[in-house]
């Protein structure tokens, strides 16, 4: 059994060519997207069955197990129960939150690189799956504002993406705070709103300390650390030079 993954990468998918056994190579359409799901074997004695389940080329998912079973119709049957669980999981929610994170991932990457317009195209796409994943109406409030230029409506979009979010704080999921006041006080700042901003990304701090986008943006927005003695002006080698010996040990 022999995969070939094609690694030239065209928009970041990766072509998928497999002269695998049919049985152990399965392309399936679920909710109008074409999953590939790849199995074949790793090392001997014991020996690995490795499942992969890509999505539109990108990898989501791996399923693998080690067994010392040699005897082929044994170890056939392993990889055929594998293999059909793999199947299994791809319509099933798990795989759904793959592919959902797989959007967070792209959305968060494509605007790292400034790529707005096809961050809003990922994120549109994206919602038309999970319309009410508060994450991904977040990030859509963003960047209507951005792409757009639509500020009152990406404002009132953050601000409902906080809301329900806040929703759940009773629940046992983990939202990433920090990001909600990320986007919510960089769409203030493109609204021209420099003290609603501050208070957001403060916000945002304080449920990471050390995030550094949100830090960056409140130095982008004129807020720096207080001086260690205020009394003087910054520029005084007493306050310039211990507080870049402190700010390096990370001790302010």
């Amino acid at each position: 059994m022999i995969v070939i993954l094609n690694m030239e990468k065209d928009d970041d998918v990766v072509n998928i060519i497999s002269r695998k056994f049919s049985d152990f190579s399965t392309k399936i359409e679920h909710q109008g997207k074409p999953f590939y799901v790849i199995t074949d074997l790793h090392g001997s004695e014991p020996v690995t069955i490795k499942t992969s389940i890509y999505l539109e080329g990108a990898h989501i998912e791996t399923l693998k197990i080690t067994t010392s079973v040699r005897e082929k119709s044994e170890l056939s049957n392993l990889i055929d129960s594998q293999h059909r669980r793999a199947i299994k999981k791809v319509t099933e929610e798990e795989t759904a939150n793959k592919t959902r994170i797989a959007y967070f991932r792209e959305i968060k990457r494509l605007v790292k690189k400034g790529e707005l317009s096809r961050a809003m195209d990922a994120t549109r796409k994206a919602i038309t799956e999970f319309p009410e994943d508060p994450l991904l109406i977040s990030y859509h409030g963003y960047l209507t504002s951005t792409v757009d230029n639509d500020y009152n409506k990406g404002l009132e979009i953050c601000r409902k993406a906080l809301k329900r979010v806040k929703e759940y704080e009773d629940s046992d999921t983990d939202f990433p705070y920090t990001l909600f006041y990320l986007n919510l006080g960089r769409t203030y700042g493109m609204s021209n709103l420099k003290k609603d901003a501050i208070e957001a990304f403060q916000k945002g701090l304080s449920h990471d300390p050390k995030n550094k986008e949100l830090a960056s943006e409140l130095q982008f927005l004129g807020m720096r650390k207080r001086p260690i003695f205020p009394t003087l002006p910054r520029s005084n080698p007493l306050n310039k030079y211990p507080g870049i010996i402190l700010t390096k040990l990370k001790l302010r």
